[in-house]
């Protein structure tokens, strides 16, 4: 945990790394021309960007804000 700040940065970085991955599955599901392959692809976009949400509404929370791990 040392490599951040606070509870917020951690749960900020947390909802890019998810939004990078959701974009990139986003553009895999765009490229395949196979319809299941589509759907698994856009399945775990999704996810991924429910996670983001989630992460960015847990760093904006005042239970997390200020806290820090030292």
């Amino acid at each position: 945990m040392a490599h951040y700040e606070n509870q917020s940065d951690m749960f900020m970085k947390r909802a890019e790394s998810c939004k990078k991955n959701g974009d990139r599955f986003y553009a895999q599901a765009k490229q395949t021309s196979n319809k299941d392959q589509y759907n698994q692809l856009m399945a775990q976009a999704q996810a991924h960007y429910q996670s983001q949400k989630e992460n960015e509404a847990k760093a904006k929370a005042k239970a997390h804000s200020g806290k820090t791990f030292k």
